[in-house]
């Protein structure tokens, strides 16, 4: 039986929601030894000495999170990260990532159970929130320590385990819906979790929950922070010069002219004649927001199945599935398309008769066109994720020792299709310049009806690409004390894995190499790979004394494509009084590259920013008779991405110390200082420090003599004279190092008031440092406090989240605030528009009641304060103009109804 002290309480204090735990509920924790979060032993929970921090699922209900991506906003070690708006302009499988510590997904383990899920196999770096079967989660704890010893090499950042409930008997229904004041990004979930079996009484428990999430699309425009790319006033221009009515040139005569000038076509085309920001006086701009769906149609679907049989008094066998589904769908700005030539044939040549004269243009010669086709409509997409999981495990206790054995298996499918919105390269290029037996295409105006038949005959539409992740593993665990010693009994624990990864991408070539502007023209028909990973783990705790414990885990693992690695932990507790503990640990970690960042398909996407070619346009001045302005000068060019098979593993390095106490009754606060360094780290070179230096990165600008079979499928490659810029290389690389410290403080405090138990918490993260290098050995980078182009945006130097609870007989008041530091802008533009990002600061508010037995009503007002998102002048989010939606959050203030009803 664990002696329960003041310390015992404090330390689940310190580990516990930061969303309000209170000291009852330390008093009604079992003493029985439980799987812990971090390590291979099972101990009594208030043992611990990791800092872990839990949040219980009825308690982020209060703050409205409705799925896996929201619970992470509430860790303060989480920094931005890959996030689902992050697929509307681009094909990630329609995932949502954790960061820990912003070291980068692949470095942050996410867990179910305490098991692996196969990562998304769009971009497989790290397990898709998005998956997560939310209906049947009862907690989350995070580790925020290295964990490489003891769940596998990747977790050098960190584990957030998702826990589900392990049994249930009855039938609970539940459904919520969120309403934004200013419309648009509604959400609406229903859940039932249904079960029988007792346990203790019958020897088995088989339970299900069944989770169905909505969120409606929000347009750019349905927010005034978003509703336009062009704010003069904020020099800030984001326009793209490929519009409609199609801007064009001739080279030797027109830099660039458009038909509607000096209106052009308001709201989507806009006359950006600012002398400091704008496009210039000779061409109009596109404005994208007034297509875009900055927040995407979201679709989540999930099953979670659970079956455990007691067999005899000291084994349990369990059955554990689950099945989810992650729909996306997206629209993005109509198709931008270069390299289109227009002879002086066409009826649609300026001074023909339909579109008006240019007396500055040679008529014997074709001109250029940079054209959006509006006509056709937005381009649009679904992604579909499924992932599926079996787990099945035995585990009990056998000749002293505590035992876990798991068979797994897990599968991830997704499939990317287009619905609209994509034409046939060589088709619009035959109906721009009257070939090949097509209709005369008009970019400067209405269509002919032959016209746009032809068009919406000629698109790219259905399945353009899938791709399948597979895990499978065997996995043992056990532990046991081995003998006495001065402060208690030494514990062993063992552990054994064998995994196997598979990964397949399959590409329909026909189909993409049509569709220019997909991001796909010139990938792959087909990329695989595969991997076996074997481990053997040791974990020993030496309670030398009372009070102080040493721990020392060790974990090595063999892959089949990347060598050996063993990395070693060490752990110290102390409890030197009754109310206050010193901790620390010092580990060692190694991530071998993904398969995705192996063996993705490559393929071409545009740039998330305008650039001007080095050579052909210098500075933005065409330089000789072979630059084109429309297609050399000012313009999103493409980007080649995908895979690197030449890449090499990372290494890591970490340690914390920290201390808890109790300085007064019921009371507790911890600090601890961390710090990590990671070498040779896998990452891409910024597309703006690539065109900062062309002479530096050279070898990464591809001209289209270089170019092969891609040429074929890139506007610019088709649109002559000269060698023009065909892309830039983007592909995965092995960079330099990262170093980053800080510290990590909790304080929470419970108590009984005249007005009843209240329960305030506070967690925050401060970072004292945070560089990198790009390149090995080279440069360092500072993006702590400040958007970085090399970084590709800022580290956050503090975040809090701080909570207030009431409980007052059959209600719950609760008020939370979510704090981040602002930082110095990205600030490329002129200086007297330098911007610093303000601080973000959101609450919550709701009301709870249960005066019904087995009734929960809930109201609430999420974003209370209806604080919109700050202005930034960043350009890389494509999607997200004026805000960074990586950080903040468009939806404004929304209105939160549930109801739970338990049977």
């Amino acid at each position: 039986m664990l002696k329960k002290t003041r310390l015992n309480a404090c330390l689940t204090l310190a580990f516990g929601s930061v969303l309000g735990v209170g000291v009852s509920d330390v008093l009604a924790q079992a003493t029985e030894r439980i799987e812990i979060t971090g390590s291979l032993i099972r101990r009594i929970d208030a043992e611990q000495a990791l800092p872990v921090t839990t949040l219980k699922a009825d308690e982020l209900t209060k703050s409205g999170v409705t799925n896996a991506e929201n619970v992470v906003k509430f860790i303060t070690q989480q920094q931005g990260g890959t996030v689902t708006s992050g697929s509307v302009s681009g094909t990630n499988g329609a995932a949502s990532y954790a960061d820990l510590r912003s070291l980068g997904a692949g470095r942050t383990l996410v867990l179910l159970n305490g098991k692996r899920v196969v990562p998304n196999p769009f971009s497989s770096l790290a397990v898709d929130l998005n998956t997560l079967p939310m209906g049947a989660i009862e907690r989350v704890e995070t580790l925020s320590d290295g964990a490489s010893s003891t769940y596998g090499t990747d977790a050098i950042a960190g584990v957030i385990n998702f826990i589900t409930r392990k049994s249930y008997t009855g039938i609970t229904v539940g459904a919520t819906t969120q309403i934004t004041q200013a419309g648009g990004g509604d959400i609406s979930t229903g859940s039932v979790l249904a079960g029988f079996g007792d346990m203790a009484k019958q020897g088995f428990n088989i339970f299900g929950a069944i989770n169905l999430r909505k969120q409606e699309s929000m347009r750019g425009t349905d927010r005034d922070f978003s509703v336009t790319s062009y704010i003069p006033a904020r020099g800030y221009n984001a326009l793209s010069p490929t519009t409609f009515p199609a801007n064009y040139s001739q080279p030797g005569t027109v830099t660039n002219a458009n038909p509607t000038l000096p209106v052009c076509a308001p709201p989507t085309s806009l006359f950006a004649n600012d002398p400091v920001v704008g496009l210039g006086t000779n061409r109009c701009g596109a404005d994208t927001q007034q297509f875009t769906k900055t927040v995407p149609d979201q679709d989540q679907q999930s099953l979670f199945l659970r079956g455990s049989l007691n067999l005899g008094r000291d084994h349990q066998a369990s059955l554990e599935y689950f099945h989810s589904k992650n729909i996306v769908s997206t629209q993005i700005a109509p198709s931008p398309e270069g390299g289109l030539s227009m002879p002086p044939t066409s009826p649609y040549y300026p001074g023909n008769g339909i579109t008006p004269n240019n007396p500055a243009l040679d008529r014997t010669l074709p001109i250029s066109i940079a054209w959006r086709t509006v006509p056709l409509g937005a381009r649009q997409g679904e992604q579909e994720n499924n992932t599926k999981r079996a787990v099945a495990q035995l585990e009990g206790t056998l000749a002293g020792w505590d035992y876990q054995t798991a068979l797994l298996w897990s599968n991830a499918t997704v499939v990317n299709t287009f619905l609209n919105g994509y034409p046939m390269t060589q088709p619009l290029r035959n109906g721009v310049s009257g070939t090949n037996g097509a209709p005369w295409l008009n970019p400067f105006g209405e269509q002919s009806a032959a016209g746009m038949a032809y068009l919406q005959a000629n698109q790219v539409l259905g399945e353009v690409q899938n791709g399948e992740g597979t895990l499978q593993s065997f996995s043992f665990t056990a532990s046991r004390p081995l003998f006495k010693l001065g402060g208690g009994e030494a514990m062993v624990g063992v552990a054994a894995e064998f995994r196997k990864e598979e990964m397949i991408y399959r590409t329909d070539v026909p189909k993409v190499s049509q569709a220019a502007s997909s991001g796909l023209a010139g990938s792959g028909a087909l990329r695989v790979g595969d991997r076996d990973v074997k481990a053997i783990g040791l974990e020993l705790t030496m309670p030398f004394f009372k009070g102080f414990e040493l721990g020392l885990s060790v974990r090595h693992d063999q892959y089949s494509d990347f060598g050996n690695t063993t990395n070693p932990k060490l752990q110290a507790r102390w409890q030197a009084a009754n109310n206050l503990l010193f901790r620390g640990s010092v580990n060692t970690g190694f991530v071998a590259p993904t398969l995705t960042q192996l063996y993705s398909p490559q393929a071409t996407t545009f740039t998330a920013t305008r650039f001007n070619d080095p050579v052909l346009c210098p500075g933005g001045t065409p330089t000789g008779a072979t630059a084109v302005p429309s297609r050399d000068c000012g313009i999103q060019f493409q980007r080649l991405t995908g895979g690197n098979p030449g890449l090499t593993p990372e290494e890591s390095k970490a340690w914390t110390v920290g201390v808890v106490f109790a300085p007064a009754a019921n009371l507790t606060v911890a600090l601890d200082y961390w710090y990590y360094y990671v070498k040779n780290s896998i990452g891409t070179i910024t597309e703006n420090s690539i065109f900062a230096d062309p002479v530096k990165y050279a070898a990464l600008f591809v001209r289209c003599s270089g170019a092969g079979a891609r040429a074929a499928t890139i506007g610019a490659c088709n649109t002559p004279p000269g060698d023009p810029l065909a892309y830039i290389l983007n592909t995965n690389l092995n960079l330099g190092d990262y170093n980053t410290r800080g510290l990590d403080v909790q304080v929470n405090w419970s108590g009984a008031t005249p007005y009843g138990r209240l329960n305030l918490s506070a967690r925050a993260t401060h970072v004292n440092q945070y560089k990198f290098q790009e390149q090995p050995n080279g440069a360092w980078f500072n993006p702590l406090g400040n958007y970085n182009p090399q970084f590709g945006g800022p580290v956050i130097r503090y975040q809090q989240v701080t909570n207030i609870g009431l409980d007052r007989g059959a209600w719950n008041f609760n008020l939370s605030n979510r704090f981040m530091k602002g930082y110095r802008d990205q600030n490329n533009v002129p200086a007297a528009f330098a911007n610093n990002v303000a601080d973000y600061s959101l609450y919550d508010l709701s009301v709870t009641w249960k005066g019904v037995k087995g009734l929960t009503l809930q109201a609430g007002v999420l974003n209370l304060l209806d604080k919109d998102p700050p202005f930034t002048n960043q350009v890389s989010r494509f999607q997200a103009r004026a805000y960074d939606d990586r950080f903040h959050n468009p939806l404004g203030r929304t209105w939160q109804l549930s109801a739970k009803y338990e049977f």
